[in-house]
């Protein structure tokens, strides 16, 4: 057997013994570093709060929190909390001031685009009080100026906040620790020059008592005019997005008279569903009901951007009696005015009666509806003669024996009463006052108690009533 043997040089043994170092060295590093790792995923697990309930969230929940720091709020010099929610993942647009049909006064989050009843919207984790019935927290309540964060987790959180979070949790996190004095005032306007948006915060705090307490009282005034579509060259006018021909409503000016008789005679033949075949819907020119009719264009009148006023005042302290005691206090009072502006109000084609000695019945017209083409046995006869017509011009009223009535479908706009015009005033008030601390390292306690008030007022301009429309068309004199 023939044996082979190494002999390892100085520089080779140097060289292992190196390596061997520097292993153990980067094994004593590794180790350090995990130790270290481990005791910053305990701190971390206290430091952030979202939420009532949740110290972290990432932690204890499947979905993950978005955080909308106030860096990104002043970025965006964003007006109301609505706009700032826009690009969160998981968020649709909801109600705000580029919503006009539609637009109750209040804007609203909406989680996942399920509904904006389905989710919570907390102010410091806690509840505010609600805008309406369905328990929905108006966003235009929300004092931006102080607002810290937005934390928005958008996924179900029913085992945690409750039946209403189905969709979600959202909650404005403001500053506890503001001191000093800032004044914000920005103003907005399209390309155009038109739309002001003005916005202006004042917001002053102060630290004492060697930093243990801290106050701060913001008071804000929004402002915005209205844009309207009929000042842009392409939406004058309404285009379908199918056919891409011009639309509109068929309620017009002059009036659209329909029924189930045409306003023509002499028309024997009709058709399999009763009416002639030159009958159907006419329109009111120069005294007479032609064929053909115009569609009334709405979109001149309505708008873009709703005309918004905003006041609100938000004040809160909090002071730490000692390590452990913590008591606090908020208060919130907002009033919120928005206009909603539509097109003319009218008769949509409501049934109504008009006597054929009526003043402001042109003779014309009155002929045609006499000429009303009736069923009967299968025979097609004039609803009234001409002679029965002519007495029936020349009554003097309900009593008279020759007085008659004819029955259609009116369609009218009043544009003499101008635009339809909603004007919404909401008014929110919201106090808070409790105490927290904690027993332990891991227990914490919060006693609080809260009164809020609101309520929202609706006043309707120039809208007209079908009675009056049914009232007028009865005159006799």
């Amino acid at each position: 057997m023939k044996t082979t043997k190494k002999t390892l040089s100085s520089a080779t043994c140097l060289q292992s013994l190196a390596l061997a170092g520097t292993a153990v060295a980067m094994l004593s590093s590794t180790a350090a570093f995990a130790q270290t790792a481990e005791e910053d995923a305990a701190a971390d697990q206290t430091i952030v709060v979202t939420g009532s309930l949740i110290r972290n969230p990432n932690l204890e929940q499947a979905n993950p929190v978005n955080v909308t720091t106030s860096d990104a709020i002043e970025l965006k010099q964003s007006n109301t909390a609505e706009e700032v929610l826009r690009e969160v993942p998981g968020i649709v647009p909801n109600i705000g001031t580029a919503v006009n049909n539609g637009n109750g006064g209040s804007s609203y989050v909406d989680l996942r685009g399920l509904g904006s009843n389905r989710n919570i919207v907390l102010l410091d984790g806690n509840r505010i009080v609600p805008a309406d019935l369905a328990g929905r927290v108006d966003l235009n309540n929300i004092p931006l100026a102080l607002v810290s964060r937005v934390d928005a987790l958008t996924g179900a959180a029913v085992t945690t906040y409750g039946a209403d979070a189905i969709t979600g949790v959202v909650n404005f996190v403001t500053k506890k620790d503001f001191a000093g004095v800032d004044l914000s005032v920005g103003e907005q306007i399209t390309g155009k020059g038109d739309g002001n948006y003005l916005r202006s915060d004042l917001t002053i705090g102060a630290n004492f008592d060697d930093g243990r307490g801290n106050a701060v009282l913001s008071i804000g005034y929004q402002e915005s005019d209205p844009v309207y579509q009929g000042d842009r060259d392409f939406s004058v006018f309404g285009i379908d997005s199918y056919s891409g021909t011009l639309g509109g409503s068929g309620t017009g000016v002059p009036a659209r008279i329909t029924g189930t008789r045409p306003l023509i005679a002499g028309t024997t033949t009709p058709n399999t569903d009763g009416t002639v075949a030159n009958g159907g819907t006419r329109q009111l020119q120069n005294g007479a009901a032609v064929g053909t009719y115009q569609f009334f264009n709405f979109n001149p009148y309505n708008i873009f951007q709703t005309p918004f006023k905003r006041y609100n005042i938000f004040a809160q302290a909090n002071y730490e009696i000692s390590d452990s005691v913590e008591v606090y206090t908020r208060g919130l009072f907002s009033k919120n005015t928005i206009d909603t502006i539509i097109a003319p109000s009218g008769s949509f084609g409501g049934s109504v009666t008009m006597n054929l000695n009526n003043p402001y019945m042109p003779t014309t017209l009155r002929n045609q509806f006499c000429a009303f083409n009736t069923a009967t046995g299968g025979a097609y006869t004039p609803l009234y003669s001409p002679a029965i017509c002519a007495a029936a011009a020349t009554a003097t009223g309900p009593s008279d024996p020759n007085y008659r009535t004819v029955t259609f479908n009116l369609s009218r706009r009043a544009t003499e009463v101008g635009p339809r015009i909603s004007n919404y005033t909401s008014t929110v008030f919201d106090y808070r006052v409790g105490a927290r601390g904690a027993v332990s390292s891991s227990i914490n306690w919060d006693v609080s108690a809260a009164y809020g008030e609101s309520d929202k007022l609706q006043a309707i301009k120039n809208y007209t009533l079908q009675s009056r429309w049914r009232q007028a068309l009865l005159a006799n004199n």
